[in-house]
């Protein structure tokens, strides 16, 4: 299946809620790995699917324990977890020290979320050259960019990706296309794919913008755990499901066989 990679370019841009939401509201059977090197933060924020807290010892740390014969999409799945609404979640690292248990096999869980029965939607934090995690991106299918639209934020959005394409393409091979997430108010979105197309193009950033995520900073609240309400009705999962559907559009990922039906729920059921 697909490993789809989401990162940031510039500080906290909104990419793990992102992550989240995508996964939730991907048609396919879906995992939402959380591999940013510095930790995650999935296992505080959401319950369990018994209703139960996460298992903050189950996912990366225990991985890295038992994967040390090698790392396979079985084993993977083992120490994954699900969310309410039945969505599965790899949950990240605790501590940024524990990466140190991952030296030397990113590349092999790359290798394992790539190639097991679910598409993958892989958080790995902010893109930054000389990251272990970079390790694993020659095995993704799509590599998604989330950036705010600021001046700044696409100046250093043009960097990244151009960072980012030198690991997926060493050598000069084809690698993994790289699509950006722009997150913008809904008034200003057309303008905002505007300008940063505008930038991608004057850099010749070979990248193009895939989606426009509202900037919707109450459904993220709700999405995080921390607020209760109707999220399926917010502009922030509207966006995010008119994204997945472009994903498909532009890069054939996504999609689900006629008369067939998603595996997890929507975004509703991820909620406490």
């Amino acid at each position: 299946m697909a490993l789809i990679v989401v990162c940031s370019a510039k500080g906290s841009p909104g990419a793990s809620t992102t992550a989240l939401a995508l996964a939730a509201e991907w048609p396919r059977q879906s995992l939402l790995a959380e591999l940013d090197p510095l930790g995650g933060d999935l296992v505080y924020r959401q319950g369990a699917e018994d209703g139960s807290v996460l298992d903050p010892n189950r996912g990366m740390n225990s991985l890295a324990l038992a994967g040390r014969g090698g790392i396979t999409p079985e084993l993977v799945h083992e120490h994954s977890q699900r969310l309410p609404g039945g969505l599965d979640v790899l949950v990240g690292l605790t501590r940024p020290e524990q990466t140190n248990g991952w030296s030397g096999r990113w590349t092999a869980l790359g290798r394992a979320l790539a190639t097991g029965p679910a598409d993958v939607i892989a958080d790995i934090g902010r893109a930054q050259p000389g990251s272990p995690v970079n390790e694993l991106l020659p095995y993704a299918s799509l590599v998604l960019v989330v950036s705010r639209t600021t001046a700044e934020d696409l100046a250093h959005l043009r960097s990244r990706v151009a960072s980012l394409h030198n690991v997926l393409s060493p050598a000069g091979r084809s690698g993994a296309p790289v699509g950006v997430l722009l997150i913008a108010p809904a008034r200003q979105q057309a303008a905002a794919s505007r300008d940063a197309a505008q930038v991608l193009a004057a850099g010749q950033v070979p990248a193009q913008v895939a989606g426009l995520i509202a900037f919707d900073p109450k459904a993220a609240e709700q999405l995080a755990g921390r607020r209760r309400g109707r999220i399926h009705r917010t502009q922030l999962v509207a966006s995010v499901r008119q994204t997945v559907a472009g994903l498909g559009t532009q890069f054939g990922l996504g999609r689900v066989p006629e008369q067939s039906t998603p595996e997890t729920e929507s975004t509703e059921g991820v909620l406490r």
